[in-house]
């Protein structure tokens, strides 16, 4: 909006002197304030469809980050030599330590919720706190809530195996569109406004505009050649060459006899 070089000048002139200059940098200011100061916090409950997605998927077999409410269960601040067992207190200290590094800011303690985006930040930071007091590790980990309620062990379920089958699918299909793709996309198209002009007695000519794209990691000499009728392509310009990942444009003249044209 405002380059490097003016900004300076236009900073000790004053407002008055750029006034719809300083509101549009003030509104975009305020904007970008906004966004990285309350909506960024705000995407995964408003915004990101993720959570309302896995809140569909999911069932009591499935595996996500939990909280072992068996074991944490009553939770209670930590005292110096007490046996937390025979004084009836679950092994969660109560340090909020999983709240605090949790970047959407819920309670995992409160059970599994919709921003919940399974970053595990929150039993890096338990686990911490289990070995700074001496405590088994994995009060929050990764489990299915019938793993904690009932003890059952992992076991892959019908619904996991149609998962497994759909995902399998879609993991084809975007292989067989990645490693199918041509390696070269050309897009070729008249000149706008113009119509073909005769050459000589029996020739016809019109100009072409041609736009490649290399998607290789390869630099390659493009030729541009007639394959039916028989004609010729005269290139306007310097021969054509792209590099590697990039795209180029080029205009050509075709020349054709009328013959075949005007079956």
């Amino acid at each position: 909006m405002v380059g490097s070089g003016n900004a300076f000048k236009y900073v000790s002139e004053g407002p008055a002197s750029h006034a719809g200059l300083f509101i549009a940098v003030t509104a975009f200011s305020g904007v970008f304030y906004f966004i990285f100061g309350w909506l960024r916090e705000q995407a995964c409950t408003l915004i990101c469809p993720y959570g309302r997605l896995q809140s569909v998927f999911l069932d009591s077999k499935s595996i996500v980050v939990a909280y072992d409410y068996k074991r944490g269960e009553p939770r209670a601040r930590f005292v110096k030599n007490e046996n937390r067992n025979e004084s009836g207190k679950g092994h969660c200290v109560d340090c909020r330590s999983c709240v605090a590094v949790c970047p959407t800011g819920i309670d995992i303690r409160n059970g599994t919720q919709l921003e919940c985006v399974n970053c595990a930040a929150c039993i890096d930071a338990c686990d911490k706190v289990m070995e700074r007091f001496k405590m088994p590790k994995g009060l929050i980990r990764y489990a299915s809530e019938s793993e904690i309620e009932k003890g059952e062990k992992f076991r892959f379920t019908g619904r996991m195996l149609a998962y497994t089958v759909v995902l399998a699918i879609l993991i084809a299909i975007f292989a067989a569109l990645v490693f199918l793709r041509g390696n070269i996309e050309a897009t070729v198209l008249r000149a706008p406004g113009l119509l073909y002009q005769p050459v000589g007695q029996d020739s016809l000519s019109n100009l072409y505009n041609i736009k490649v794209i290399n998607k290789t990691f390869s630099a390659y000499p493009l030729v541009i050649k007639l394959t039916e009728p028989d004609g010729q392509v005269k290139l306007i310009g310097k021969p054509l060459f792209i590099e590697k990942g990039d795209r180029t444009e080029g205009v050509f003249f075709v020349v054709c006899p009328k013959k075949p044209l005007s079956r």
